[in-house]
């Protein structure tokens, strides 16, 4: 798996329920218009810490069967309950995903001990890879080189969704594990992180600018950096006017001007209101204009 993924919006009803036929719309949109080589489902741009564990089932299976195999599919099923995790991953593998993802357990500051054994648990029993969702900003777990190295060290755990800002440690993990797949998860540091050798990104932004990113990621492989950092300014304008007034309802209102009925994100996060759709038609204008 390599290149650049949608971490997938989720769309709701006014219930807060999953909407099939808006996430139907929501998958073609990545592949026809945005792009994006995979889908990273259920993460936090879908909102699953939100949802109940029957959703996030249903959005597992109705991504799989609308895609039909076209791009790659990594599911994010990371939760402090266990059985629900084992539950999830044998959804993923039943649904064909090429891959699971999980966030670190979280809230009860568990030890690195506790963590590790976690992810090595997941592994034990999924029949498809686990890639590791770190985002130190949102768990508190802050996982080092060395503990990287442990986890790697199991079969299974084939690579890293790696959402920091620690340049230094990504380019050691990049140098000490050649052959583990590496996300980079910051949209506005795909440039940094693609010229240390990623394999690809996982972001927010590609569903709607996923051009963009591939325009960065494309260009370092052909080692023209000065394209690739036009293209990063053109996706880091796009992130900071998602930014400014609320990046789940502007990117949700942004994708609804595009004909999709997605919805309001799920309680307890507000409902789209009328500034935020109102950056959302400068986001797409800008989009548009840039292509």
């Amino acid at each position: 798996m390599k290149g650049i993924f949608s971490a997938l919006i989720n769309c709701f009803d006014e219930n807060g329920s999953p909407n099939i036929k808006a996430q139907n719309a929501v998958v073609d949109y990545n592949i026809n218009v945005a792009a994006v080589d995979g889908l990273y489902v259920n993460g936090s741009t879908g909102e699953s810490f939100n949802m109940p564990l029957e959703d996030k089932r249903t959005i597992i299976k109705a991504v799989a069967e609308h895609n039909e195999g076209r791009i790659d599919l990594i599911a994010q099923i990371g939760s402090n309950v266990i059985e629900e995790v084992y539950s999830l991953a044998d959804t993923a593998h039943q649904s064909g995903y090429k891959a699971i993802s999980a966030v670190s357990p979280y809230y009860y500051q568990y030890s690195k001990a506790e963590i590790i054994d976690y992810y090595r648990r997941i592994a034990d029993k999924s029949k498809i890879p686990l890639i590791i969702y770190n985002i130190p900003v949102r768990t508190g777990v802050a996982l080092t080189r060395e503990d990287f190295a442990g986890l790697f060290a199991h079969p299974n755990i084939k690579g890293v969704k790696f959402t920091a800002q620690d340049m230094f440690l990504l380019q050691q993990l990049r140098h000490d594990f050649p052959d583990v797949t590496i996300f980079s998860g910051y949209d506005e540091f795909l440039l940094s992180a693609t010229v240390l050798g990623t394999d690809g990104a996982i972001g927010t932004t590609y569903n709607i600018a996923g051009r963009f990113a591939k325009e960065v990621f494309e260009a370092v492989q052909r080692s023209d950096l000065p394209a690739a950092y036009a293209a990063q300014h053109k996706l880091n304008v796009v992130v900071d006017l998602l930014l400014k007034k609320g990046i789940f309802q502007t990117l949700k209102a942004a994708i609804e001007l595009e004909g999709i009925e997605v919805g309001s994100p799920r309680l307890p996060m507000s409902e789209i209101n009328p500034e935020q759709r109102e950056y959302a038609a400068k986001v797409m204008r800008y989009i548009k204009d840039n292509l």
